[in-house]
């Protein structure tokens, strides 16, 4: 009996500090899943398979709607002293998103480029903010000179030299 009423207050003492230790109510479980399942993951990717670069970029978004870039270039990196970027444009070429910094895209001196990864703080389709989802107009014959109404095409990649655009993909998922 001695040992039973010993292990008793053991096992009572356990729950009144662990009771304690712990944030009141839900506190803890509301916090604790905030950042998981706001999105779903996503991938998407811009093959640069014509013109004057070759390469390939992609995008992974992660549940909590951060994105994941990497991608190399095998052609189109030619001057070492040049300053690269990589920016995400819609259909008439306006900017979205320069992730240029984060990325740093240093040429590997053979005419391509080092491998290269960031993780940026954009999402690709999580809201309307996204690289694919993002849009600066509404209007279908904003872009265009012949006037006529057009499906509007996805956003897409450009590289660029020298601020100048250099090279484009577009995005598919």
């Amino acid at each position: 009996m001695k040992y039973f009423t010993l292990f008793g207050f053991f096992i009572l003492s356990s729950f009144i500090t662990t009771s304690s230790a712990s944030p009141n109510g839900s506190e803890l479980l509301s916090q604790t899943f905030e950042k998981r399942n706001q999105c779903k993951c996503s991938f998407a990717i811009a093959d640069f398979n014509s013109g004057p670069v070759k390469g390939v970029v992609t995008f992974s978004q992660d549940e909590s709607g951060c994105t994941e870039v990497a991608g190399i270039f095998s052609r189109g990196f030619n001057d070492t002293h040049a300053s690269y970027g990589f920016k995400i444009v819609d259909e008439c070429n306006r900017e979205l998103f320069d992730l240029s910094n984060g990325l740093n895209i240093t040429p590997d001196g053979c005419g391509g480029t080092n491998a290269f990864r960031h993780k940026f703080n954009i999402n690709i389709d999580c809201n309307s903010n996204g690289f694919l989802t993002k849009t600066l107009h509404n209007n279908k014959r904003n872009c265009h000179s012949d006037n006529k109404l057009r499906k509007r095409l996805p956003n897409g990649a450009i590289t660029t030299q020298n601020g100048q655009s250099s090279g484009y993909a577009g995005l598919t998922k």
